[in-house]
């Protein structure tokens, strides 16, 4: 391990140390419940083992931390570790990621979703950022870059694709319009099946999950807006 890096590491192990012990947990009760294993863990905390972005968000939210809280906001005057946060869709569902792009920070990239190099206001469809997520789920990002406070999607769920295994929440609004296929959106109590020309507007505090129960992909237009 490099030493930079390896001087991280212990950082971020001493950080990892102190939250567990102000809540009493276990060592084998965090990773239980950040569903990493204790040995990996044990690794992380001693500084041996560089933790991966996605480990370090399943960490923090076994601890109730904002990621952040394992880096300095500072270091020799910059901040070095915004730029190199960087999450790979393949490994989340649609909510997962969702909630680790809320708690990341707007400084952290998603792979597959760089900014456009010409400074243009037009994205043509042929050159959109599109990123596979676990589930058959695809986003297309209909904005030149990352907007603050907002997203602009084209989403396509394949067949039986679903945005998590239970229903998620988070801070924010939602606004679609389905294209094509069906959509299935479960709001708390409620569900609606939604068709092309169908949209709804929801609070996305509401627990939810979105769905394709029909037999062809689903494809909408989908804007989520931040209300933090």
């Amino acid at each position: 391990m490099h030493e930079d890096l390896r001087q991280d590491a212990v950082a971020i192990g001493k950080k990892l140390l102190a939250a567990r012990q102000g809540l009493k947990m276990s060592l084998r009760e965090l990773a239980s419940t950040a569903e990493i294993s204790a040995s990996m863990l044990s690794q992380i905390e001693t500084g041996k083992a560089y933790p991966s972005v996605r480990s370090l968000y399943k960490i923090a939210a076994a601890l109730n931390v904002p990621l952040d809280y394992f880096f300095p906001s500072e270091q020799n005057g910059e901040d070095h570790h915004a730029e190199e946060a960087v999450l790979e869709p393949h490994d989340y569902t649609a909510s997962k990621l969702r909630e680790a792009m809320l708690s990341a920070g707007a400084d952290t990239r998603i792979a597959g979703f760089e900014t456009a190099k010409k400074n243009t206001p037009v994205v043509s469809q042929s050159s959109r950022p599109r990123i596979e997520l676990q589930t058959g789920i695809q986003w297309a990002r209909l904005t030149v870059g990352a907007e603050p406070g907002a997203e602009f999607l084209e989403i396509t769920y394949q067949p039986q694709a679903q945005s998590g295994q239970t229903m998620s929440s988070h801070s924010g609004r939602e606004f679609g319009l389905v294209l094509e296929g069906e959509l299935l959106v479960e709001l708390a109590f409620e569900s609606h099946v939604l068709h092309p020309g169908d949209s709804i507007i929801f609070d996305s505090t509401t627990p939810h999950r979105l769905s394709n129960t029909g037999e062809v992909p689903m494809r909408a237009l989908w804007v989520v807006l931040n209300q933090d």
